[in-house]
């Protein structure tokens, strides 16, 4: 009787042979993939196909990725459009900067369309019916941005306008000229637009095809942004009346035609307002404040200049108790015009101050009624008595975003001298360090400090700092080995214009800093090639961004090698 042969057992793997890695699920991936920067997501897709094509089928991983044209042609058949027709990559984000798109590109849109949330054009140059052929390609469209982008002319004739981007939420024209032909179209395609950013831009006539624009999408318009525009008092009274518009945010930053009853109009027609920008507009006084805060309640965000004011705290932030964000510029420059030592507000986060001169013990008495600031800009202000900054420190806690940029009042003894609190304690002498409160900071800027040197950096020791601005100090190799050392999670450091940097201090924040993702040396005139070497050794996966420039001692070899570091994205030598 025939019998059949038992199956032979598997080969076993040579003694020599390593076994095969066990492979992990793929959700169990994505969760770790998930907590990676877009630089580290690019390198891990290039381990093994499942990797890739893992990072590739997942669109909460690719939304970390940009697609990126720059100083290119774009047509029928170019190298881009074959690549991208043959890729399983999916984009959701796309930038075309100095790109000239040519009409018989359409296999490029179908190619990226379907899955296009985010795109902007900047500086291009591109026809009106191509754009119109780029738009219908595109149906998931959230964001669209023009920028600086040339139409020798915009004619739509020979291309139907058949389509609408029912998700587009935000459109952005920046410093172009808006013919009327293209609010026609955008009026068409964009039912429900919420923000519309013209900054920078002019459009033909008095901006009536504007106001037909904004009157279509009326019921969605949230924000509108005309700042540096050309818009006067006749244009924003038509704006502001559009039937059932009710405006959330609005900036007329440097827009020099409008004057101050143009705004107290605007307040009053359009009393939804939450978000309100005429920074660099003109220096408000107690009339205008007292309307703005009277006709706009519920006011959350602010940007305005002041000039001289009978009582900041009577005209206008007494009534403004929901504010969250407060940027002011004095005007004047005269001691006490800026005073908020009687504003309360627990709501407040952002408070953004400009040449004011603060006096005596009007800082701390505010930052201990509004404790819960985290974000502080103090841009060139000067104080009758700098002990009262270092005081205020002991009430935020929370403090995450600290700018002292042109503070020349403070020198090293700022940071690391204890001081007395006499506001609080009037009668007893309590030394304590306030800086150490600091605990959250996160960005410190201490740019053009000029009495700062290397023994600011001795004294400051902020564990969780991740951006540092050190433009202009007086700073040698001896304050950065401290700064790494104390600061080992920074990922942004600015020392240009820091004469004395040397190569030594590069190697210490190429090498130390393994999060370094950019780092400005422009006008560091002492750095050599050795410099150069220290970037190529230490940061050829994390940086980013660096900035070379102005460095005589430099060499177009050396330079030329740094084209090398593949995660660099923009170099600047």
């Amino acid at each position: 009787m025939d019998t059949v042969p038992p199956t032979p057992p598997p080969p076993s793997a040579s003694a020599n042979e390593a076994p095969p890695l066990p492979r992990l699920p793929t959700e169990i991936l994505v969760t770790i993939f998930q907590h990676l920067p877009m630089a580290d997501l690019a390198q891990v897709r290039l381990t093994c196909h499942h990797w890739h094509d893992t990072i590739c089928y997942t669109s909460s991983l690719m939304e970390k990725f940009v697609l990126s044209f720059k100083n290119c042609r774009l047509y029928e058949g170019c190298e881009q459009c074959r690549v991208l027709a043959k890729s399983k990559s999916v984009y959701t984000k796309a930038t075309l900067k100095a790109v000239a798109v040519e009409d018989a590109a359409d296999t490029l849109w179908c190619a990226l369309g379907e899955d296009l949330q985010d795109l902007t054009l900047n500086d291009c140059s591109i026809s009106g019916e191509t754009l119109v052929r780029l738009l219908r390609c595109t149906p998931n469209l959230r964001y669209f941005a023009l920028k600086t982008t040339k139409f020798e002319e915009f004619h739509i004739n020979n291309v139907s306008v058949d389509f609408r981007l029912e998700k587009l939420e935000t459109l952005t024209l920046r410093s172009i000229f808006v013919y009327d032909e293209c609010f026609a179209m955008f009026r068409q395609i964009c039912p429900r637009l919420k923000v519309l950013k013209l900054n920078y831009s002019s459009f033909e006539g008095w901006g009536e095809k504007l106001v037909q624009f904004v009157q279509t999408v009326r019921g969605t318009l949230e924000g509108i942004n005309l700042s540096y525009t050309k818009i006067g008092a006749t244009l924003l009274h038509k704006l502001a009346t559009v039937d059932r518009l009710r405006l959330k945010k609005i900036s007329l930053k440097s827009s020099y035609d409008l004057k101050q009853r143009d705004i107290i109009q605007l307040s009053r027609l359009q009393p939804s307002i939450v978000h309100l920008n005429i920074d660099n507009l003109f220096p408000a006084d107690d009339q205008i404040l007292s309307e703005i805060s009277r006709n706009l309640p519920n006011l959350k965000r602010i940007k305005l200049h002041i000039c001289r004011v009978h009582n900041l705290q009577q005209s206008f932030l007494g009534n403004m108790r929901r504010l969250e964000y407060l940027k002011i510029t004095d005007a004047t420059h005269v001691a006490g015009n800026l005073d908020l030592s009687a504003y309360e507000n627990t709501h407040l986060e952002k408070l953004y101050v400009s040449a004011a001169t603060f006096s005596r013990n009007t800082l701390p008495r505010f930052f201990e009624k509004s404790p819960n600031i985290r974000s502080l800009t103090l841009y060139q202000c000067s104080y009758e008595n700098i002990h009262d900054l270092q005081l205020s420190f002991a009430h935020l806690k929370k403090l995450e975003y600290l700018n002292l940029q042109r503070t020349f009042d403070i020198d090293d003894s700022f940071f690391s001298r204890t001081v007395f609190d006499s506001v609080n304690m009037p009668f007893e002498r309590i030394r304590f360090f306030p800086v150490t409160n600091l605990t959250r900071l996160c960005y410190l800027n201490l740019s053009r400090c000029r009495d700062l040197s290397d023994e600011t950096l001795v004294a400051i020791s902020f564990p969780r700092l991740k951006k540092i601005d050190l433009r202009g100090l007086n700073i040698t190799d001896f304050g950065v080995r401290a700064l790494v050392r104390q600061c080992p999670r920074l990922e942004y450091v600015h020392v240009d214009a820091c004469k004395r940097i040397c190569d030594s201090a590069v190697l210490m924040l190429c090498r130390d800093l393994r999060r370094l993702k950019l780092l400005n040396l422009d006008g560091c005139r002492a750095i050599t090639d050795a410099s150069i070497e220290h970037v190529i050794a230490h940061c050829r996966t994390s940086l980013v961004w660096l900035n070379m420039m102005n460095c005589p001692l430099l060499t177009d070899e050396a330079k030329h090698r740094l084209e090398g570091v593949r995660s660099i994205r923009s170099l600047y030598v």
